[in-house]
């Protein structure tokens, strides 16, 4: 009677245990299915693109060794997975940040970085997506032409600094815009001989 008990508990575990590697395996292939469709969807939303810059900006960003590389990086899409997708937005995300440090001094202007902070940003909102249990592919399809929306702005940017740069200044410009700068005219020799005028006086 017990031996009888013994077995009838063995084979209703060893059903439970099939019934749940079943569902178990199911579940995975669900999952797996998703993740395809998702890899797919994902696949045909990247594109990031690249002005091609006039030939003085082409000249700065060639010695930016930073930008090159994450230029690379962007336009190197990912052909296996999805977890391949999350690797390159971890890289990206990783090489944005070294940017702003590393600017070329022409480009180290407060408009620049701000428009460099907002692409890390958006990056990093990506690599986020992207490593989410339930993937959002309508956030993901919004911000993509967002981030190349910042990427432009960044060449206008650029473009308008050698614009600017090229336009010769007026006659007597110069000598008014050193007068305005008043850290350069601050004399520290003239200052103190003054001090010392007024304090003979006294």
């Amino acid at each position: 009677m017990k031996g009888l008990i013994i077995t009838m508990l063995v084979l209703t575990l060893g059903l439970m245990a099939c019934e749940n590697d079943s569902k178990q395996e199911l579940e995975a292939q669900k999952v797996a299915q998703k993740n395809e469709a998702v890899f797919k969807n994902i696949s045909k939303m990247w594109q990031f693109n690249f002005p091609t810059p006039r030939p003085e900006v082409d000249a700065t960003l060639d010695r930016w060794n930073e930008w090159r590389q994450f230029e690379i990086e962007m336009l190197q899409k990912p052909k296996s997975t999805l977890s391949a997708f999350q690797m390159k937005t971890k890289n990206l995300a990783s090489k944005a940040d070294t940017l702003s440090i590393t600017i070329p001094f022409e480009y180290n202007k407060p408009q620049i970085l701000s428009r460099i902070t907002t692409l890390n940003t958006k990056l990093k909102s990506l690599e986020t997506f992207l490593n989410l249990r339930i993937i959002p592919e309508q956030k993901i399809a919004k911000l993509i032409p967002e981030i190349n929306e910042e990427i432009k702005g960044l060449y206008k940017q650029w473009d308008e600094i050698i614009i600017k740069k090229a336009i010769p200044k007026e006659i007597g410009e110069e000598l008014m815009l050193q007068a305005l700068d008043t850290a350069r005219n601050a004399n520290p020799d003239e200052m103190r001989k003054k001090m010392e005028n007024s304090n003979k006086i006294k």
